[in-house]
């Protein structure tokens, strides 16, 4: 399952909003949905509201979703990555509407915070290998702020004067069983204990049917040595698989995850810093590792297939290197799923072919429009497309396609 087309019509802050998601003309997989998909946008776009519009598969008078269905596929589900338990709603869906002051103020600290993005870049990375403990006390004793210090400040700021027009409401979220809510599910251990379970009775019953004919047949068994090796590369062990993923970024920040069977929730993870073989808990390592170990480990026990995967800033708290790898981390999930991601970041968008951004902007009637990175009174053709993400440089993906107009901190608001 795929979704491929989407029509908002006065529903939440779209008046009339058409996405068409599926390859241009041209292209090899023309007409096909598209693999995977970039949802980018200014402050109050609807980022979020557009994977929550996908996740609930709305179809109704303000809101047409239209998914192509693989042929007899009973695997298709929709992947929720980053749901809270309650969520805000701007209280201008009530009609009380942010003011003026508080708008441009609010879009001065955005691009401020974007801003940062080049002066992360540039960073000296020997801090990258410092605990965080460490980091702290030698940014207090030298009275250095970092670009993680700058940004936690911003959004500070930004969410004071967010929280003025916000409210907390319940979130109404749908109970279906082909709806998981990576974050807030429960039996994710007990379903990995269930796969570790299977894995080793299918191993057993396999290597005790090629020990029973080497046992009758001596010549046999150098050969079932092979096929037991080639059994275990084609059913691969999932608690290998998902420490492989988890530590290909988490190696930079000089940690190893360790997981077995034994392991009944995140607190018994064993995380090692590798610089002195301590054992750290779980609590203790910096949230960007928490998002990615505890997004990655769920999603590797479901093995989505043929399925949706909707993540909501998945960028948070990581710095750019290890930003530009997670958009493969997670094609990388499962099998022939559609990866659909909203973000602030510009190192996950230039990761994507043009056609796959969705960026969200407001006219001059405060109306929200999809940018086209193409004439719009040309076909939606690949060799129609004036901007590509995957070509820019840094400083291009931030004038051009985040709209930055300088390209220099050397501004203020």
């Amino acid at each position: 399952m795929k979704i491929e087309y989407l029509e908002i019509k006065n529903y939440k802050q779209f008046s009339d909003l058409t996405l068409d998601l599926t390859y241009p003309k041209g292209h090899k997989k023309e007409g096909e949905p598209l693999d995977k998909i970039c949802i980018i946008g200014q402050s109050g776009t609807g980022k979020t509201n557009l994977l929550e519009i996908i996740r609930d598969k709305r179809n109704d008078d303000e809101v047409k979703t239209v998914f192509k269905k693989e042929e007899s596929s009973s695997f298709e589900k929709i992947y929720f990555v980053g749901v809270e338990k309650y969520s805000k709603q701007m209280l201008t869906h009530t009609n009380i509407e942010i003011s003026h002051y508080d708008k441009e103020l609010l879009e001065g600290l955005e691009y401020e915070k974007s801003k940062l993005v080049l002066e992360e870049i540039h960073e000296s990375p020997n801090n990258l290998f410092l605990s965080a403990e460490a980091q702290r006390m030698f940014r207090m004793h030298n009275g250095i702020k970092t670009v993680q210090d700058k940004r936690r400040e911003l959004n500070r700021e930004i969410n004071r004067i967010k929280d003025k027009y916000i409210l907390d409401s319940k979130e109404n979220i749908p109970a279906h069983k082909n709806i998981i809510h990576i974050n807030k599910y429960d039996d994710t251990f007990e379903l990995l204990k269930e796969k570790i379970k299977n894995y080793d009775i299918e191993k057993k019953a396999y290597k005790t049917k090629l020990f029973d004919k080497a046992r009758s047949n001596p010549s046999y068994f150098e050969q079932s040595i092979k096929d037991i090796q080639k059994w275990e590369e084609e059913n691969e062990n999932i608690l290998e698989k998902i420490a492989d993923d988890v530590n290909r970024i988490i190696n930079k920040f000089n940690l190893e995850l360790k997981i077995n069977e034994d392991t009944n929730s995140y607190e018994e993870l064993l995380i090692k810093d590798l610089s002195n073989e301590n054992i750290i808990n779980y609590e203790d390592v910096s949230t960007g590792t928490k998002n990615l170990v505890s997004t990655l480990i769920p999603l590797h026990i479901h093995n989505p297939k043929d399925s949706i995967i909707l993540i909501d800033e998945p960028e948070n708290s990581f710095y750019p290197d290890i930003q530009r790898k997670l958009t493969d981390l997670y094609m990388n999930v499962g099998e022939n799923n559609q990866l659909i991601m909203a973000t602030h970041s510009p190192l996950l968008a230039s990761s994507f072919e043009p056609w796959e951004v969705v960026e969200l902007k407001f006219d001059e009637n405060n109306q929200i429009y999809r940018e086209l990175y193409r004439p719009k009174e040309k076909d939606d053709h690949v060799d129609n497309y004036t901007l590509d993400p995957r070509m820019l440089t840094w400083t291009g993906i931030l004038t051009d396609i985040f709209d930055l107009k300088e390209d220099s901190n050397f501004t203020k608001i």
